[in-house]
């Protein structure tokens, strides 16, 4: 991103309120557009995050508010890292079962549990850890190209 290719970084807080993940949303595909992505490329990214933070405030705090969601964003000269933190609930969404359907057959897509199986695909590494109470999930994506600054 820098000449001498040193990272860049962002982070930003929500609360966890179902009506706040579009503001991610907004974020990201901004990021995005900043580091050069198409617009698949853009929305396919985007909607891992605010998948992720979707689960964040579901299932980590119950949908309840008050809670902090983080967002930390890494802009490397070879890629985007996205970091999405909470203290709420741990569970490791790695360690279920990965989806086994047939998309070209209706019948076998299952209703729930899509979104960690849409982040694998499209996300070229996903880690998942809790260090101190925090539970860090980590998305990222390899670039292609970097704009030049």
């Amino acid at each position: 991103m820098t000449p001498q290719g040193e990272a860049k970084g962002i982070k930003f807080t929500i609360d966890s309120r179902l009506g706040h993940i579009g503001l991610v949303g907004l974020a990201v595909q901004a990021i995005c557009s900043y580091v050069g992505l198409n617009d698949v490329e853009a929305f396919q990214i985007q909607l891992c995050v605010v998948e992720a933070v979707t689960n964040v405030v579901k299932h980590a705090y119950g949908a309840q508010a008050g809670h902090e969601v983080i967002v930390a964003v890494s802009l490397h000269p070879e890629e985007i890292s996205f970091h999405i933190m909470d203290t709420g609930k741990t569970m490791n969404p790695l360690s279920r079962e990965p989806l086994e359907f047939d998309p070209t057959n209706l019948a076998t897509i299952p209703e729930r549990g899509l979104g960690l199986h849409i982040i694998q695909t499209v996300m070229d590494e996903v880690d998942y850890q809790t260090i101190d109470g925090t539970n860090i999930l980590s998305l990222t994506k390899y670039l292609r190209k970097v704009r030049p600054e």
